[in-house]
């Protein structure tokens, strides 16, 4: 929503007096690396400090002594220089608030507890004309990470590089020394009117960075101001931990709340019965999955493409269709099995050449070169949701599948149409896509406004209690900014199969994007798949990096047809552990082969790796070092570890885990430093081997007691994997018979494994006992 505000909306409370002061709050301590900021003014919050230079009307930022950011621009800098107390959604700081020449004011902003100086630019019509802008620069600067720009390796939506190429990006670009993951962040938090671009160029073995808000057409009336978009720009130790922070800065800006994630079933892909599916196999489905899968954390049965009457109508079903006996019906069939029914739409892509239109031309965007309907390549035409009368349609058709059918998740497809730009499907590079040629219904609403107000209506009439899945950011990648804060998961994998090699797009871009997973929302990178032509090690793999990273899980496959071995890996990568993982070698990988997932949220810290080989004709060595693991100290300086799919204890490791992964396949290991006690390394029931299910663990040293509490399957199979120390054997395993039967356990050389089983889904609490190895007879 547009923020607008007369000119002298800037009541804030000024901490100097006009004008910059080369006294005020400069740092002593600070003046020797600073010299070339003589005439200085700065602020700081503990984390950062930054230097305004009248003279030169330049800024630069430093994190401790480190000077990260220098020579920094604002197009149209004037002498008019203040300090002022801030209070907003960032947070509370303080800023340097310095005015342009044409009456802009940009805000240099540091907030108590973050890492990151912000930027934005308020956009003033001074006089008694409009202002009309398409793209507006918000600053320039020199980021410094020590090290010339060909040593420098750049993330962003559209890959990896090094600085010496120039790049420009979709909401952020990263930037960091590859072999010691210290760098810079610069990102947009908001976008809110505009789309935010950031563009790095190189400069004789440097980079120059520069930022721009994209607006296509925004009108600001004479008199008025309208606050821009905020951009973050950080610097980090490691730089993972920058973009972990950004995505946190974001959802703060932005008021995010998750919901949990789920798991499930998409028709979309599926053989047979792809598609929309119909009736009669979603009703066989649901009583399978009831039967097979719901007791493992199987969620939703979601309805794709081709339920609808017509190709870009969803007002309701086709009578003759795949769903004869209506939506409604199935919804309950599907709610009667202990799931939630989904539904696949495109809310702002419709046919507008259907009957139903046909007294409403006024309801679409229109082109401004012809004055016809904004038509978009596969989706429709643009519904425009700054038309009255056309949101109220919408709610009505939204409010009839989430309320009166009962379909409590929703894939919102199409995303861009909201947008009215071209579709620039499946490229994540920059590219021009004709924002600005639409005209809508309200003629000062931006694109963005315009798709904004449109998220927030689908949300309205669908209701809190509705998951909303955006699909997806591959066919515009402005839907990825302009989407914060308003969806509860996004499609940021562009369409997959059962092929090897449309898996691998889907990994890059979850993989770029990893940061704003479970942080933001929840990031679906497209179904996993698993049938052939995959081999059983590439549907173990795929199903491995879903589950590990925890990004959404929804499985198209028949899955009454799939073979035994197949199904199970369905059964060990749900439910959603609801954290994030981390590629290690995000910045030193094009694709990273290098995954940790670590949970500190229990008694007992559990870290498991995940090395993942994607050449599909080649076995590989993958390699990690500890110290980049950021594992625990072990009191004995090694470390042990369980691999899941190949059910064996490794061998111990010190400085280095090592291991040959075959073409197309993964080791997922759990890992734990090697104690003076016995410990649990791992367990059968997920590939996280833990994390999922353990709830408790504790070692008494005064009983020589394992204690632990287990969240266990109904009538499968569980395991424990314990390691003991040398001189140590296990004693008893306990546990409520009543509850648990069919106890065994298996001593191997390097741990032993405890085997019980329940009948139903519950907890169970278990000791083991120990004792000193009796002598050998």
């Amino acid at each position: 929503m547009r923020r607008v505000y007369g000119l002298f909306f800037f009541m804030l409370i000024l901490l100097t007096a006009n004008g910059c002061s080369s006294e005020g709050t400069l740092h002593p301590q600070s003046i020797g690396l600073y010299q070339a900021y003589g005439h200085t003014t700065s602020i700081s919050n503990g984390k950062l400090t930054m230097y305004w230079d009248q003279r030169e009307r330049a800024f630069a930022v430093a994190s401790g002594r480190r000077l990260f950011l220098q020579d920094g621009r604002l197009p149209g800098a004037g002498d008019k220089v203040d300090i002022v107390q801030l209070a907003d959604r960032h947070g509370d700081g303080q800023g340097l608030q310095i005015v342009s020449n044409n009456g802009d004011i940009t805000v240099l902003a540091l907030y108590k507890e973050t890492p990151f100086v912000i930027i934005q630019r308020t956009l003033a019509a001074r006089g008694e004309t409009a202002r009309s802008v398409g793209s507006i620069s918000t600053v320039q600067a020199t980021p410094t990470i020590g090290l010339p720009a060909s040593q420098i390796e750049v993330l962003g939506c559209d890959g990896l590089t090094d600085a010496a190429q120039a790049r420009v990006g979709h909401c952020f670009l990263a930037m960091a020394d590859p072999k010691t993951r210290s760098g810079i962040v610069a990102g947009w938090t908001t976008h809110d009117s505009g789309s935010g671009i950031v563009s790095l160029q190189p400069q004789d073995q440097q980079v120059r960075l520069s930022a721009r808000s994209e607006y296509g057409r925004l009108q600001i009336e004479p008199q008025e101001m309208v606050m821009g978009e905020t951009l973050a720009i950080g610097f980090f130790d490691d730089v993972l931990d920058g973009l972990e922070q950004y995505a946190d800065l974001i959802a703060k800006a932005n008021g995010v709340t998750l919901k949990p994630a789920p798991g499930g079933y998409c028709t979309w892909y599926s053989n047979p019965h792809g598609g929309a599916s119909d009736e009669k196999a979603m009703a066989e489905l649901a009583v399978f999955c009831e039967k097979e899968l719901t007791r493992f954390g199987f969620e939703v049965m979601q309805i794709d493409d081709k339920w609808q009457i017509s190709s870009r109508d969803f007002t309701t079903y086709k009578p003759d269709g795949p769903y004869p006996s209506g939506m409604k019906h199935t919804a309950e069939v599907i709610r009667k099995a202990g799931m939630t029914a989904g539904i696949w739409y495109i809310p702002f892509g419709w046919d507008h050449t259907r009957g139903l239109f046909a007294d409403h031309p006024d309801w679409f965007v229109k082109r401004r070169d012809t004055g016809q309907p904004y038509e978009v390549h596969w989706a429709g035409t643009c519904l425009d949701m700054t038309h009255p009368e056309a949101r109220r349609f919408l709610e009505d058709v939204i409010a009839r599948m989430s309320k009166e059918w009962d379909y409590k998740y929703m894939k919102i497809d199409g995303l861009w149409t909201g947008l009215a730009a071209k579709i620039t499907y499946p490229r994540p590079e920059y590219q021009p896509d004709g924002l600005g040629d639409a005209v809508f219904h309200d003629p000062s609403a931006t694109n963005l406004e315009a798709y904004r107000s449109g998220l927030r209506l689908v949300r309205q009439s669908a209701g809190k209690d509705v998951f909303i899945l955006g699909c997806n950011i591959a066919q515009n990648m402005r839907t990825l900014g302009a989407s914060f804060g308003l969806v509860d998961g996004m499609r940021v994998g562009r369409d997959i199969g059962a092929r090897w090699d449309h898996i691998l797009p889907c990994v890059d871009m979850g993989s770029r994007l990893y940061f704003l997973h479970s942080r933001v929302w929840h990031n679906d990178p497209d179904c996993l798949m698993l049938r052939e032509p995959l081999t059983l090690d590439q549907a173990r793999a795929w199903g491995s990096w879903i589950a590990l990273t925890g990004q959404l899980n929804l499985v198209s496959e028949w899955l009454p047809g799939l073979p035994p071995e197949r199904l199970e890996i369905v059964k060990r990568t749900m439910p959603n552990h609801g954290l994030c993982a981390r590629p290690i070698d995000l910045f030193s990988s094009d694709r990273p082969q290098v995954w940790q997932l670590t949970d500190t949220s229990g008694n007992t810290r559990r870290d498991v790796i995940g090395l993942f080989n994607w050449d599909d004709q080649n076995s590989r060595t993958v390699s990690v070092a500890v110290a980049e693991l950021d594992l625990p100290e072990s009191p004995r300086g090694k470390y042990v570890g369980f691999d899941y799919w190949s059910n064996l204890f490794i061998p111990l490791f010190t400085d280095t885990l090592e291991m040959e992964i075959p073409a197309g396949s993964c080791r997922i290991i759990a890992v734990r430093p090697v104690l003076d006690h016995p410990f649990l390394l791992s367990t059968r029931r997920h590939i996280t081997q833990g994390i999922v299910d353990v709830i408790e663990e504790t070692w008494n040293p005064e009983t020589d007691c394992l204690h632990g509490i287990s969240r266990v399957i109904g009538n499968d199979p569980y395991e424990l994997r314990v390691i003991v120390p040398e001189g140590r054997q296990v004693k008893e395993f306990i546990t409520d018979p009543k509850t648990a039967r069919q106890t065994s356990m298996k001593q191997e050389e390097s741990g032993v494994r405890i085997f019980f089983q329940t009948s139903r889904n519950q907890q169970i609490e278990w000791n083991i006992l120990f004792q000193q190895n009796r002598d050998e007879p």
